[in-house]
């Protein structure tokens, strides 16, 4: 059994060493090993023959005798009494608890940032493993920064079926009070357990933005992480989600080992070439260990994003031509300050001292006036067709009347006999009725019932939401539902809302002084 275990050993090094950066001196000692036992001299005296230099032996040598050299010589040591790191171990097997393949487990590491960290030392936090009933749960790659929390989790359980997209039922992981902040799962996967039972293993990627000094806050009074567990079930029947806590897990941080972020203010204007939305501005880059995070700043009374997961989405690239790709899931952070947003990147420079610029490239972004810019009359015994400009823009109202739901209804001008939907405006009425009063009063029921309402009316107007101009059915006009209460005139408001920018421009930051 004990040469069982050192083989296993030895062959999980040998696989994890590929990928693990391995001391200079190890692979000089572990290539000196063939001639030194064959000279039967284990301390190197050896006479009569020349000394071929390292770099000399290291050329010959293939990587994969390097890997398995260097694993022997750690696997003799283990064995002779040496205590292996249990964060040391967990790169070396996988997940603790949890059967995961290497390759896979790699693969995703390298999506996220956290295999750049492992690659240049910066080990994750000791994985945690907690058993409840019949659910394991291993919380593992674990980093903390003063401005995010950074975990996976892989789960085992007979709770429900993890491979069931569709399912009611699921389990959510968050910090409690000792880490307040918002944030969410950034990826999930369904996996096959490697150790040939044939379990699923559901991944979550987990990424919580913290509130201000939360870190500083949490060291100083211990250094102990709750983390909550709860499973939540939604009720069809009763349209509610029952949620209740399984358990807590408690994960213990060594503040001593924690780096600390890189932060710049550059203050950098990103003139974006349009008349509304002139310019937006780099306020802070942040550079953390497996991310990078940019918080810009556009004009007050104007919302603003960008595309994600296609070729017109963000990225920030660096001097040496390495990209990094823009990745808004979890937390979407919007500041309390006017118009400020942030941008997470993954990976990061943070483990490259060489470079001396990253250059943000902004492909298209999405705009929006958070009030009417355009107001107007509008009796409904009004003669149409009306013609309205609005932003360099002409849309004629070919009608207007009253739905019996509880809408008004106009009739917009088709640009085209194949135009499905006007880009970029939202169409609203000053009449409108003030909901949060009404549901203060009247209280979730009738919010529930509302919403549940409008959602019918949707399907049965063929639109996908109110406000907006739209035909699925192949009219000579396009449709726009405002929900109103019928009156002899209204006042129709206009706004820029969800407006496409093509920008396709590069701004260069200085990460040096």
């Amino acid at each position: 059994m004990k040469r069982e275990r050192e083989k296993d050993l030895a062959t999980g090094l040998e696989q994890a060493l590929q990928d693990i950066p391995v001391p200079e001196s190890l692979f000089q000692f572990a290539e000196a090993l063939p001639d030194t036992w064959d000279s039967g001299e284990p301390d190197g005296e050896r006479t009569g023959r020349k000394k071929r230099p390292a770099h000399a032996e290291r050329r010959r040598l293939p990587v994969l005798f390097r890997g398995a050299a260097a694993a022997a010589v750690l696997a003799v040591s283990l064995t002779a009494g040496m205590t292996m790191s249990p964060a040391f171990a967990a790169l070396v097997k996988g997940i603790p608890g949890i059967a995961v393949t290497v390759d896979w487990l790699q693969h995703i590491r390298e999506q996220d940032g956290v295999q750049t960290a492992i690659n240049h030392d910066y080990i994750p936090i000791e994985p945690v493993t907690a058993t409840f009933g019949g659910t394991v749960i291993t919380i593992s790659d674990i980093y903390l920064t003063e401005e995010e929390l950074l975990f996976k989790s892989f789960i085992q359980t007979d709770l429900f079926d993890v491979t069931d997209g569709r399912s009611s039922e699921h389990l959510s992981i968050s910090p409690l009070e000792s880490l307040p902040g918002g944030g969410s799962t950034t990826a999930l996967s369904v996996i096959t357990a490697a150790d040939g039972s044939g379990k699923p293993v559901l991944q979550e990627t987990y990424k919580y933005q913290l509130s201000e000094e939360a870190v500083q806050q949490f060291l100083a009074k211990g250094t102990e992480l709750e983390l909550d567990v709860t499973q939540s079930t939604f009720n069809e029947e009763q349209r509610k989600t029952d949620i209740r806590e399984i358990g807590r897990i408690k994960v213990p941080i060594q503040s001593d080992k924690l780096l600390h972020n890189k932060v710049l203010e550059p203050k950098l204007a990103l003139p974006v070439g349009d008349p509304d939305l002139k310019e937006l501005s780099l306020e802070k880059l942040t550079i953390q260990p497996t991310t990078m995070n940019l918080i810009l700043k556009g004009p007050e009374g104007w919302y603003y994003d960008f595309p994600r997961d296609n070729a017109a989405a963000p990225y920030l690239k660096d001097d040496q031509g390495h990209e990094y790709r823009y990745d808004p899931s979890g937390p979407g952070l919007l500041y309390n300050e006017e118009g400020r947003l942030q941008l997470p990147f993954f990976s990061s420079v943070y483990f490259e001292p060489d470079v001396r610029t990253l250059t943000l490239h902004i492909g298209e972004l999405t705009v929006g006036e958070e009030e009417p810019s355009e107001k107007l009359e509008l009796p409904m015994n009004d003669e149409f067709p009306r013609t309205v400009q609005f932003k360099k823009q002409e849309i004629v109202i070919e009608g207007a009347d009253y739905a019996p739901q509880g809408y008004l209804h106009l009739k917009i001008k088709k640009d085209s006999p194949g135009q499905t939907k006007l880009e970029g405006v939202f169409f609203g009425i000053a009449e409108k009725e003030n909901l949060k009063e009404r549901f203060d009063k009247e209280g979730l029921e009738a919010y529930e019932a509302y919403t549940r309402k409008q959602g019918e009316d949707r399907e049965a107007f063929n639109v996908s939401g109110f406000g907006i101009a739209e035909d699925y059915r192949g009219q000579d006009y396009l449709d726009v539902y405002i929900p109103a209460r019928q009156l002899d005139r209204y006042t129709l408001t206009l706004s820029r809302a969800r407006d496409t920018i093509a920008v396709n421009r590069d701004y260069t930051v200085s990460l040096k002084p």
